[in-house]
């Protein structure tokens, strides 16, 4: 039989020496200090912090599950009702001009301020208009991933040309109640039913430029000057304002501008295909082929979201 190599024993016997040097040493303290009531408070405090641990653990894991299975379930029922929910849509106009004057007062995007010429004729933009003051609790450009709204909901009426004209978000159609969320950390610019249209509704600011609406809520969970973190309850999904049926207008804007939201929020994990489920049922889908036979049938990407 070939004998170790001397470098590969030496390594053996440092190992060897190194763990029994260690469990010694233990094994001194215990005997050292174990009568001592200080080390003993201190042993049991140690033990007590692994376990409050370890159980907080446990009931975040288990809360967490729970609201899973719950969106799933709900998202399960919005796909029976599509049909339904697809016809719960914004019933006229918004507001624009309410919602930039919101945005302006804010920092956001304030226009230049138009100067008079000296000697008569049309005014023009000023192009040294002093600029809005900047904020100073948001950062100068949002650097985190955003998420969805919702967990569960069919979506009613996409982003873009909409009766001859440009729909300037995306409406989410669910039942009365449920959750929206912050889809990034943010301010509260705005939350009331002052704006025209868009009943019940939250603004946030997330930097300096971007910003998020929510809008036909049954309830807000929160008020103008709030800091708000991603995934913060905002609001619940309501049929307020001009409105068809219970469902929320969701916008994301670029300064002035309203851009399409999902060029923004993850993609689903499903997107290119034609056969997709609901919000929750992608994340039991991660670990499956997404040929998954209880996925519904003939429901087309768009209509629903997958959450990441």
């Amino acid at each position: 039989m070939q004998k170790p190599f001397p470098l590969a024993r030496a390594r053996v016997v440092a190992t060897a020496a190194f763990v029994g040097m260690y469990f010694a040493g233990c094994a001194t303290v215990d005997q050292k200090y174990g009568d001592e009531a200080w080390y003993q408070k201190s042993k049991e405090a140690s033990a007590k912090a692994v376990e409050v641990s370890t159980t907080a653990a446990s009931k975040a894991a288990e809360v967490t599950s729970t609201t899973a299975s719950k969106a799933y379930t709900r998202m399960q029922q919005y796909l029976a009702e599509k049909d339904v929910l697809k016809t719960f849509y914004d019933a006229g106009e918004h507001s624009e001009t309410a919602v930039l004057k919101v945005l302006h007062k804010s920092g956001i995007a304030e226009q230049p301020v138009p100067v008079a010429p000296p000697s008569g004729g049309a005014a023009r933009p000023s192009k040294h208009a002093p600029p809005s003051p900047a904020p100073t609790n948001v950062p100068e450009q949002y650097l985190g991933a955003m998420r969805w709204p919702l967990d569960a909901y069919i979506v009613s009426s996409e982003y873009g040309e909409r009766w001859g004209k440009v729909h300037k978000g995306m409406d989410m159609a669910a039942h009365v109640g449920e959750p929206i969320y912050a889809i990034a950390d943010g301010e509260v610019i705005y939350a009331g039913d002052g704006l025209t249209g868009y009943g019940n509704v939250v603004i946030l600011r997330h930097d300096r430029k971007t910003s998020s609406l929510y809008a036909h809520n049954s309830e807000l969970k929160v008020k103008q000057g709030d800091q708000v973190t991603k995934g913060a309850l905002v609001a619940l999904l309501g049929n307020t304002g001009h409105s068809t049926g219970p469902h929320v207008h969701f916008e994301i804007r670029d300064g002035d501008v309203a851009v399409n939201p999902r060029n923004l929020l993850p993609k689903s994990k499903l997107g290119a295909l034609d056969d997709t489920a609901g919000a929750l049922l992608a994340r039991n889908l991660t670990e499956r082929p997404s040929c998954d036979s209880r996925a519904p049938v003939n429901q087309r990407a768009e209509d629903v979201e997958i959450m990441p």
